[in-house]
């Protein structure tokens, strides 16, 4: 599992993670890029976005 330094970083690196990043809602976008800043790898954006879609 890869650890990034940050959501954009992850978002960068990895394609899995942009995919599903995609997928959401706009406005779960902007939430997760703003109020989210623990999110290092994919699984806990998974864990982030499941919640919110």
């Amino acid at each position: 599992m890869a650890d990034y330094s940050s959501l954009q970083e992850l978002l960068r690196h990895s394609q899995r993670s942009k995919t599903l990043f995609d997928g959401l809602n706009r406005e779960v976008q902007v939430m997760l890029q703003e109020q989210r800043q623990d999110i290092h790898t994919f699984e806990e954006l998974q864990k982030a976005s499941r919640f919110r879609k």
